[in-house]
């Protein structure tokens, strides 16, 4: 049996993360996009990761990540914030 073709999950942008939208530059605006695409059809796509409060998880974006909140039952996905991932930090070699 195939998978849905439209939107399986509702999308709701909080006003923080309405916010964290203004300041993204073209580059990582798509990857933000795409990510949302992503959550619409698949709440807990690969790589997402799973956040300390319940229901709460995040997915990587390009460079930054999207920190989100599923509720299982109304079907909706709450995007929290879009925050820049930390630098790498150096390896010691």
């Amino acid at each position: 049996m195939e998978p849905p073709e439209g939107p399986i999950y509702h999308v709701e942008i909080s006003a923080k993360a309405s916010e964290d939208f203004g300041a993204l530059d073209p580059e990582a605006l798509e990857a933000v996009h795409q990510a949302l695409d992503t959550l619409e059809k698949d709440p807990r796509p690969p790589g997402a990761r799973r956040r300390t409060a319940p229901g709460c998880y995040s997915l990587r974006a390009g460079l930054h990540r999207v920190l989100y909140a599923v509720d299982k039952d109304a079907r909706l996905i709450t995007i929290e914030r879009i925050r820049r991932r930390p630098a790498m930090k150096p390896t010691r070699g």
